[in-house]
C-alpha cells in the first residue's frame, strides 16, 4: 500500500492506491458481500463442484489446472430440472412447464436428453465433469418433456441464453440469488479521489454480448463511472445526474470465458480507455460525477451482473497518462 497522499511521486504514479487480488481466494475485509440462500456452488480448489453457503463469496477454480480464476459474480438463476443432486446421481425423465423465452439446458456425462413437447432436440453428453454439454433454445409455452437415458449428471434447465454455475435441486426447483459485492463508507472514501483517477480490471464473462458491470463507482442512482461490457465491447462509461459524459469503446469484447484487461481514467474534460495494451481511445469533454461507493461485478448492485470471474481490480488516485493507461492494460 502506498502513501495516503494524492500527491504522487513519479515512481508512485504507476502504483495503485487500492488493489484487490481475488486469485488469493480471500475477500478483502473492506468488501461487503451478500448472496441470500444456500443453493450456490463453485468449482473448489480440489477441482470438484461444491456447495457454498449464503453470503459467502465464491472463488472459482479451473477444474483441470486447479488455478484460482478469481471471484465469481453471477446474476440470479433458477434450475427447473428436478432432483439434480450435488452428488452427481444420474437423472430420470421428467416434464417441466415452459414459456416462450430462451432457455439453456446443460449437463455432464455420456448419456443423452431428448426434448419433445414444446421443443425438439437430442443432446448427447460429451463426458464426465468438467466436460459440460449445453443447448440454448426457445420453446413454445406448454409442457416440455425431457427424456433421459444413460449417465446424465448435474443437469440444469434455466431461463437465459447461457449456462451458469450448477444449482442443485430436489423435488422442487431452486434459485441461486445474485452475488453482490460492494465497498461503502470509509472503506470506499479512504482510497477514492473525487476529481481524478484510473481504474483497472482483469476478468472474464460467460456472456460478452450482455450489458454488465466489471468495476463501478456510483452514487446508487444517477451518477457513475464504470468499466463495463456493452454492445459486445469493453467500455469506460461515465454518467453524471443521468446525463452521459463519456462512453469510450476500448475494444470488442473477447469470447466467453476468455480473460481480458480493461483500464480507464477520468478527469474533467479528459477520459481515456484501453484494453490489452492496444492504443487507447479518448474523450475530451465531460464532467466527473460525485459518487459514494464501489460495486464489484455489477453496474447497480441489482442488475447487469458480470456472470464471470474477476481476477484483479486496481484503483489509481490520479488521471494516469494515456501511455500509462495503455501500459497497465497489457
Amino acid at each position: 500500500m502506498i502513501t495516503s497522499s494524492y500527491g504522487l511521486t513519479a515512481t508512485e504514479r504507476v502504483l495503485p492506491r487500492m488493489a484487490l487480488d481475488f486469485t488469493t481466494a480471500v475477500l478483502d475485509p473492506r468488501v461487503t458481500f451478500t448472496r441470500t440462500g444456500n443453493t450456490a456452488t463453485v468449482t473448489n480448489s480440489d477441482g470438484v463442484i461444491a456447495a457454498i453457503n449464503a453470503d459467502l463469496p465464491r472463488f472459482d477454480y479451473d477444474p483441470t489446472t486447479l488455478a484460482c480464476k478469481g471471484l465469481l459474480i453471477e446474476e440470479a438463476r433458477t434450475n427447473v430440472f428436478l432432483n439434480s443432486l450435488l452428488n452427481g446421481t444420474s437423472l430420470s425423465t421428467q416434464s417441466v412447464t415452459t414459456t416462450a423465452v430462451a432457455y439453456t439446458l446443460s449437463f455432464y456425462g455420456t448419456g443423452q436428453i431428448v426434448l419433445s413437447g414444446t421443443s425438439s432436440a437430442t443432446i448427447v453428453g460429451t463426458g464426465a465433469y468438467p466436460s459440460r454439454k449445453t443447448l440454448t433454445f426457445t420453446p413454445t409455452a406448454g409442457v416440455l418433456i425431457l427424456t433421459v437415458t444413460g449417465t446424465v449428471q448435474y443437469a440444469q434447465l434455466e431461463i437465459g441464453s447461457f449456462a451458469t454455475s450448477f444449482i442443485s435441486t430436489d423435488a422442487t426447483s431452486k434459485t441461486r440469488n445474485a452475488d453482490v459485492a460492494v465497498m461503502t463508507g470509509t472503506n470506499f472514501s479512504s482510497w477514492y479521489n473525487a476529481s481524478e483517477g484510473a481504474l483497472l480490471a482483469e476478468a472474464n464473462t460467460l456472456s460478452p454480448s450482455s450489458i454488465a458491470g466489471i468495476f463501478s463507482v456510483d452514487n446508487t442512482t444517477t451518477s457513475r463511472i464504470d468499466l463495463r461490457l456493452q454492445s459486445s465491447a469493453l467500455r469506460l462509461s461515465v454518467l453524471d445526474a443521468n446525463v452521459p459524459q463519456a462512453s469510450i469503446t476500448a475494444v470488442a469484447a473477447p469470447a466467453a470465458n476468455v480473460f481480458f484487461k480493461l483500464s480507464g481514467a477520468y478527469k474533467i474534460n479528459s477520459f481515456v480507455a484501453a484494453s490489452g495494451g492496444a492504443t487507447p481511445f479518448v474523450d475530451t469533454s465531460g464532467s466527473v460525477p460525485t459518487v459514494t461507493r464501489c460495486l464489484i461485478g455489477s453496474i447497480n448492485g441489482t442488475a447487469n451482473f458480470l456472470n464471470g470471474c474477476i481476477k484483479y481490480l486496481s484503483y489509481y488516485p490520479q488521471r494516469l497518462l494515456n501511455a500509462e493507461v495503455q501500459a497497465i492494460s497489457k
